[in-house]
């Protein structure tokens, strides 16, 4: 069982002596592969190769990608395990004493390097038959495109850490899986999907053959979806900070980009062997969460997109351009998401209301048909990798025309996913006039708590509701009483008994660590909550919140659930830091992007300068 401290932990940056061993475990991962990578391109032998080309023969895939495949893959599992273990270790018991002092931070932190190792593991293997378009690093060292991708979404990934570290000491603590150093640390591990998947066509057009190489698409488009979900998690275990209109967003744009791209690269019977990578993967993660008594993430499948995209590949026999990605992305939107709603009935903690059916559907359709647009982009990139030839002649036909016909629908899709997101990710404060008129009852009923502490005095509540603005929450998404931090949590749906007037459906503790409060989330972006309970936190600088019955101006949500942020940070210093956030995750995008087009159609790289191995 997990037992947080009962004291405040710290609300800034690690302590120094933290920092100093996450800095040795660094080098004892790095050294190694410095030195491996210094005799591998001198020539000499090395175990490390050795276990390469054992691989090789294994797979049918060339030593710079079979070894580096397994890698990613361990190390990415790694990663998402520790995740997924760390988001409901912060939901029941808040924030910890430092990187290092929560167990769930490790696995992370030793998946991101392997993630980075993997791509270099690839460059460095890079001899012998290479693609016809390579990334020079060197004089006589190039690497194929996907190493690169690797490499680089690695090491977005691992710059996440000690970046998170800076964000914490300028602004605070981020208890949200959405924090911006956190999204860089998901977005960079995950990403390494993309340059596998890169690199497997570099792999076919080097005449990689066989069962195995023709699983792996398929899989990997499978390891993709099951990555990116990890961006719903925060909607998946309860505890959504932002409007349930992004998970929709989310759930359309990711599923039909990966269940698209893996339909076409796997033939018939794909797009259900994709989502079934995700159900399997999903189970493994769940094992430390139940484990230590935690919440466990659920998820919203992805079977009824799955199948609707599996129905329209067979009906368009074969058709495998951007019409299919409009027919496909428009029926998963609209067929598929309406399905993902009965789901919601049954899995999610937070149900899709019925009356918001009609908006979720729309904004799930456009989402899913950008995704496809993407997904038959970059499928269409790695077929053109693997098809290519060091003699096909140089592109024919004027540039513009070429644009239009290979890039423009995923250009499209691209830039469509951007704009939904921002329309429909940032939430929006409530109207200073929205306020709650609280009235407590002691009650003694209670629920029960998985990893108690903080300590005081037990005391649980049950609460009438009365909202003045009955008109603005009449038809909310939720409405719900809500505990977290305190050792477990709770969210519960309010019932209704008179026109603007609730109460809560179970007990609510207003003791020790929990912060409690009525969370109601209306229209397409309000989110706000009216607090009834939180302890002092004066590392945070944050005072009591008494329960005691009264009135209860609702709040931005943020400013509640995010206590610990601090209030006295300049915001142009906000201002710079979230756009040199952006600038780093879009870059990885850019480079994505680049990588594809490059590898498909740049001029070929030229193989007299790459050294070849004697083995």
């Amino acid at each position: 069982m997990l037992v947080a401290q009962e004291s405040s932990p710290p609300a800034g940056g690690a302590a120094l002596g933290q920092i100093v061993i996450a800095g040795l475990m660094f080098f004892v991962i790095f050294l190694p592969l410095a030195v491996f990578v210094i005799r591998e391109r001198a020539g000499r032998t090395t175990v490390v190769g050795r276990l390469a080309d054992w691989s090789a023969g294994l797979s049918g895939l060339p030593r710079w990608a079979a070894l580096p495949m397994f890698v990613a893959f361990v190390s990415g599992m790694a990663a998402l395990i520790g995740v997924y273990w760390d988001v409901p270790i912060h939901m029941e018991l808040g924030r910890d004493e430092g990187p290092l002092a929560n167990p769930s931070h490790y696995p992370i932190y030793f998946g991101l390097m392997g993630i980075f190792a993997s791509g270099v593991l690839s460059a460095a293997l890079a001899k012998g038959k290479l693609p016809v378009r390579t990334f020079p690093i060197g004089p006589h060292w190039r690497a194929p495109m996907g190493s690169i991708q690797m490499m680089a979404t690695g090491l977005v990934g691992i710059a996440g850490f000690p970046l998170d570290d800076v964000w914490h000491r300028l602004f605070g603590q981020d208890v949200t899986e959405w924090g911006p150093t956190h999204v860089l640390m998901i977005g960079g591990g995950v990403g390494v999907v993309i340059g596998l998947q890169l690199l497997l066509g570099e792999a076919r057009q080097v005449g990689a053959r066989g069962p195995v190489v023709r699983l792996l698409g398929p899989l990997l488009a499978g390891a993709w979806l099951m990555g990116a979900s990890a961006f719903l998690m925060e909607f998946d275990l309860g505890v959504p900070q932002f409007p349930m209109l992004a998970q929709v967003v989310l759930v359309g744009l990711i599923g039909s980009w990966t269940l698209v791209y893996g339909r076409l690269a796997g033939g018939p019977g794909a797009a259900p062997l994709v989502v079934a990578v995700v159900l399997v993967t999903r189970a493994v993660f769940a094992v430390l969460p139940l484990v230590n008594d935690l919440h466990v993430a659920l998820l919203l499948p992805y079977a009824a997109e799955a199948v609707v995209i599996e129905l329209v590949a067979i009906l368009l026999r074969g058709r495998r351009g951007y019409a299919f990605a409009v027919v496909a992305g428009l029926a998963a939107g609209v067929l598929g998401m309406s399905g993902e709603w009965a789901f919601s009935q049954w899995l999610m903690p937070d149900p899709w209301p019925l009356s918001h059916l009609d908006t979720f559907v729309l904004w799930g359709a456009a989402a899913s048909v950008a995704g496809a647009l993407i997904g038959v982009w970059q499928y269409q990139r790695v077929e053109a990798v693997a098809a290519r030839r060091a003699s096909d002649p140089a592109p024919s036909g004027a540039p513009a025309v070429r644009f239009r016909t290979r890039h423009l629908g995923g250009l499209v899709g691209a830039l469509g996913a951007v704009a939904l997101c921002a329309a429909v990710i940032p939430p929006a404060d409530p109207p200073a006039d929205l306020v709650a008129d609280i009235q407590l009852t002691d009650t003694g009923q209670s629920l029960p708590i998985s990893n108690p502490h903080g300590g005081g005095q037990p005391r649980w509540v049950t609460a009438t509701v009365t909202i003045n603005r009955a008109d603005l929450v009449s038809d909310p998404v939720w409405l719900n009483g809500f505990s977290w931090q305190g050792g477990d949590f709770y969210s519960a749906p309010l019932e209704r008994t008179a026109e603007g007037t609730y109460r809560t459906t179970q007990p609510l503790p207003v003791f020790g660590q929990w912060k409690t409060g009525i969370r109601v989330h209306y229209g397409n972006r309000v989110m706000a909550i009216a607090p009834i309970y939180a302890p002092a936190d004066p590392a945070a600088n944050a005072g009591e919140i008494t329960a005691t019955s009264g009135p209860r101006p609702f709040m931005s949500e943020i400013k509640f659930l995010q206590r610990e942020r601090k209030t006295d940070t300049p915001l142009v210093l906000w201002t710079v830091a979230y756009v040199l956030v952006g600038l780093v995750f879009g870059g990885m995008w850019v480079l994505f992007a680049w990588l594809y087009t490059s590898a498909a159609g740049g001029a070929p790289s030229p193989s007299r300068r790459v050294r070849v191995s004697s083995r």
